[in-house]
């Protein structure tokens, strides 16, 4: 009975022949060179033939072997084609994120999206926290793209992804303390945690006619995140937002300790190039999170 040998030791064999070099074959198969100069002796074993001379300079074909080799190589390819062709096919969808948005809210989720969609490979792109982009600033760093700002964008179909607002959020250790924060008067006992300067806390203290107890005790983050994990951490009251505080403010860590909100015009949204719109991935994924947000009214 006929002996036949094995898809990985034509395969090795096929690459030997191609290069005439064992190091190159071992490298290619992710094998050491021992391994491959075994397995090509094997062979010639089991076929009782002389594929290979064996020189200072590397590996040279007999007639016989590149016989063999002009019979197999194309049968292998055939057979390599046929299994990527069976196999689903895995399209990679590039995705550029803003940072604050990727660490809150999407990373944590995106399990459930491969779960639904293992065909698609997502290549996951960090911008800043919270930066507001202009139309001129953005570019071809993805299909996809989730930004902080305000539409439209020429060139770009853009999508609120929910209306933003701003508030006061801090630890609730801070509302029972030795001076605990009850009302906007508590804030001198306190510190604020200021993101790159003092305009966005001076925007929530003005809408709330609360300018009078703005404190005189801050701690500047240049960074979203860092504001707060800071208050997280009870180290003082930071202004977050409905998005990026969503998770914490479910898991009880951090609280909103007063009612008052400011609306603003930039928000995250979802951002696909006009070339981009008819990529099957990316209206996947675009559909896949804007189920998540409620229609904008």
């Amino acid at each position: 009975m006929t002996r036949f040998p094995s898809l990985d030791a034509l395969r090795t064999f096929v690459l030997a022949a191609t290069y005439l070099n064992v190091s190159r074959t071992a490298e290619e198969m992710c094998l050491t060179q021992s391994a491959v100069s075994r397995q090509l002796k094997q062979l010639e074993a089991q076929l009782d033939v002389q594929l290979f001379h064996r020189t200072n300079r590397g590996l040279a074909l007999t007639d016989s072997g590149q016989k063999y080799l002009s019979q197999v190589q194309k049968p292998l390819q055939q057979i390599q084609r046929a299994t990527a062709e069976l196999l689903p096919r895995v399209s990679t969808l590039s995705l550029f994120v803003d940072g604050a948005f990727a660490h809150t809210w999407l990373v944590k989720r995106l399990p459930q999206f491969r779960a639904q969609h293992p065909d698609i490979e997502l290549e996951l792109k960090l911008g800043a926290s919270m930066h507001s982009l202009t139309g001129s600033q953005l570019g071809a760093s993805g299909a996809v793209q989730i930004i902080f700002g305000s539409p439209p964008w020429r060139g770009f179909q853009a999508h609120p992804l929910l209306r933003m607002e701003e508030f006061p959020v801090c630890s609730p250790a801070l509302l029972a303390g030795d001076v605990p924060l009850k009302t906007p008067a508590d804030l001198p006992n306190h510190t604020l945690i200021h993101e790159g300067d003092r305009r966005t806390w001076r925007r929530w203290l003005a809408a709330g006619d609360a300018l009078p107890y703005e404190s005189t005790k801050a701690t500047t983050a240049h960074d979203s995140l860092t504001c707060l994990t800071m208050a997280i951490d009870g180290q003082g009251i930071a202004i977050g937002d409905p998005l990026t505080c969503a998770d914490y403010l479910a898991a009880g860590v951090l609280v909103a300790p007063f009612g008052q909100r400011v609306v603003l015009t930039d928000t995250f949204c979802l951002v696909v190039a006009e070339a981009q719109r008819s990529s099957p991935s990316a209206q996947v994924f675009c559909q896949w999170l804007q189920g998540h947000f409620p229609p904008l009214r």
